[in-house]
């Protein structure tokens, strides 16, 4: 990627880049460090790039090519960047203005992170670092803080990682000596941080030794993608006292939120943030609180390979730390970022074309003055659009997708599901073939009688939701190829809604005319320095136009890891025919226990998953009522097939290290 001086160039930063482009990839970290300690930048050089944001310190690309970028960092009091490392990027910064903190980490085995040391950089001063280190920058004086970094190569992605918090009081998680079933688990978002739970909650009721490894290649556990955010203005779509991680205690998230941030009504939807941190804990916890018998480690990598043993075991590879034996693997490992919608359509450098909004600091890069493009209309869109509008937007964010769709808001007062059963016992009990047309007729025939009693349509919605999956797997493979094509993008909208002060947010917009959602397609791309132009089908008019705009932003939708290049993990168990991709390409063939299904057929014992990749066989298979009874039912089938049969006979660890 290769970009352009965005603007004519103060003498000070325009040397500075010279001087980088002449090192070129030869940078390394001394040289790095000594082109920017050397440079003669004053304040006038920055001014046109420092830009204070009341919300959040600000980053302004300077210049940007494939061996380096240059950008300029504003920081009003109090403002500071969470821990992070650079993701194969050093790292140079220098103060221009103001006085900076950074602070160094290292990380405990609970995952997070404990400052380990701390220094004051004043004006003139300059901080370099490789990818691997984990540090903070903060602005620690009165005055506003004015920072240049310059990243080579340009920083594509890192992890964030998060402080420990004052008021944790369980002990660390302890790892234990691998001689009991070790039962791993790949990814540590929602889904495998609730088998974990699940595991050593059970593993702890019956007194049954038990090791149980999460691996997580992001730097934070319990968020996963879906609870990654920052942005307090992204808030869950579904109550606080329906999102209870434990299927058995309904009330433990509504509790969480009381005890950690006061009174909360249960009716309230809660920034996605503070879910993370609740998973997070709830784990951590439950490990602390587990017996003797039971340990937790967590391991900060990506799994590479799983490879079959003579013993019937695992094998499991990853890119830094040494191979763990294993008696049972679960695959937790979620979405992977959408696909590129303009692959072959795009002229010209890529920098102006964002290709995952949940990228780390990718709102950051974009000015309020700038017009952005958002490729999508869903809630990921949505979520988008606000942190982009925050504070104050003034150019238009155009919103594109082929049938203009935008999820449907929630009621203020949410109505009771109501009771579907004997509706969905007519639909299951015909002697007919099952078809959607046919259930799509009797379904709004139900919600027209309902609603003509005064009633609302999501009560609708919300009852037949227990049953979707028994639905679905009525359905022949055809059938369910004319739903995801046909329906699918219609019952998302009514299935997933938007929180009430989002949709409120969101009417604002678009009443002010920010925001525009176009029903249609973008034909062709042609990138510049500056701006990018922007040919786009509009369907409603039936005819082509042309938009230029500042950005292009992806928010098509994840797609399932469920190929060998989405996820190495799972490549390397369908290359060994461990397991099989679904007829309709949205997941894994799996057994009704969670078990995967070979290429022969069979049900693996001890190779499970849950998540998005059940969504084959159950559809509904992404959200928090499903996945927490999915994880309770993985942990139960592995603690009895599994790791009680494992204490009696010795662990797959255990057997080698005789």
């Amino acid at each position: 990627m290769c970009s352009t001086v965005t603007t004519a160039l103060p003498s000070g930063l325009s040397a500075l880049v010279e001087r980088l482009k002449v090192r070129g990839s030869t940078l390394d970290l001394v040289s790095l460090n000594q082109v920017l300690g050397e440079a003669a930048l004053c304040s006038e050089d920055v001014r046109p790039f420092a830009q204070p944001d009341a919300s959040r310190y600000r980053r302004v690309t300077v210049y940007q090519n494939q061996n380096f970028e240059l950008l300029v960092l504003t920081w009003l009091p109090g403002q500071a960047s969470l821990p992070h490392d650079h993701a194969g990027s050093m790292c140079a910064v220098r103060v221009i203005e103001g006085v900076a903190k950074e602070s160094h980490f290292f990380r405990g085995d609970d995952s997070y992170v404990v400052p380990a040391a701390a220094s004051d950089l004043v004006a003139g001063q300059v901080t370099a670092s490789d990818d691997s280190g984990i540090h903070a920058l903060a602005n620690a004086g009165p005055e506003t803080l004015v920072t240049v970094h310059v990243y080579a190569p340009p920083l594509s992605d890192f992890q964030r990682f998060e402080p420990r918090p004052p008021q944790w009081t369980a002990a660390p998680v302890q790892q234990q000596p691998l001689d009991r079933p070790v039962v791993l688990i790949v990814g540590g978002g929602f889904s495998g941080s609730q088998t974990a739970v699940q595991l050593l909650r059970q593993a702890d009721q019956q007194q049954s030794g038990l090791q149980v490894v999460i691996v997580e290649k992001r730097g934070v556990l319990g968020e996963g993608l879906a609870y990654s955010t920052q942005d307090d203005l992204h808030l869950l779509n579904v109550p606080a006292s329906r999102m209870s991680a434990w299927p058995d205690k309904p009330d433990d998230f509504l509790e969480w939120a009381n005890h950690r941030y006061g009174p909360v009504d249960p009716s309230a939807f809660l920034p996605r943030r503070w879910y993370g941190e609740y998973l997070r804990e709830s784990l951590l916890r439950t490990a602390a609180e587990s017996g003797p018998r039971c340990s937790l480690t967590v391991i900060s990598d990506e799994t590479r390979r799983v490879q079959r043993t003579e013993e019937s075991g695992w094998l499991v590879h990853f890119s830094r730390h040494e191979s763990i034996l294993a008696d049972a693997v679960v695959l937790a490992v979620g979405h992977r970022p959408p696909d590129d919608p303009l692959a072959g359509i795009w002229n010209g450098p890529r920098y102006r074309f964002l290709p995952d909004p949940w990228r780390p600091l990718a709102m950051g890069m974009i000015q309020p003055s700038e017009p952005v493009v958002i490729l999508g209309s869903g809630l990921t869109a949505i979520d988008t659009v606000l942190s982009l509008a925050h504070p104050q937007r003034t150019a238009p964010v155009t919103l594109i997708s082929r049938r203009g769709l935008v999820p449907q808001k929630h009621d203020a007062d949410i109505p009771s599901p109501l009771d579907m059963s004997s509706w969905v016992s007519r639909q299951l009990g015909t002697s007919q073939s099952l078809t959607v047309r046919k259930l799509l007729r009797e379904l709004r025939r139900v919600t027209a009688a309902h609603v003509s009693l005064g009633k609302d349509w999501r009560s609708v919605v919300d009852g037949l939701r227990p049953f979707l999956s028994q639905i679905w797997q009525h359905l022949s493979i055809t059938e369910r190829r004319v739903f995801l094509k046909r329906v699918s993008p219609y019952w998302e909208i009514h299935r997933h809604r938007m929180a009430l002060d989002v949709s409120s947010r969101f009417e604002d917009l678009l009443g002010q005319g920010i925001v525009q959602i176009v029903k249609g397609h973008v034909t062709s791309v042609v990138a510049e320095a500056e701006s990018v132009q922007v040919s786009l089908f509009e369907r409603d008019r039936q005819q082509t136009r042309e938009l230029t705009t500042g950005w292009i932003i992806n928010c098509t939708g994840p797609r399932p890891s469920n190929t060998v290049p989405d996820n190495p993990a799972i490549g390397s168990l369908l290359s060994a025919g461990w397991l099989s991709q679904d007829a309709l390409a949205i997941g894994l063939e799996v057994a009704p226990s969670g078990q995967v299904i070979d290429h022969q057929g069979n049900a693996v014992s001890n190779l499970m998953t849950l998540g998005t990749l059940r969504k084959p066989q159950l559809w509904e298979s992404t959200a928090v009522p499903e996945l927490r009874h999915q994880a309770a039912d993985v942990a139960r089938v592995l603690l009895h097939e599994i790791v009680l049969p494992a204490n009696k006979g010795g662990s797959e660890m255990a057997k080698a290290l005789k």
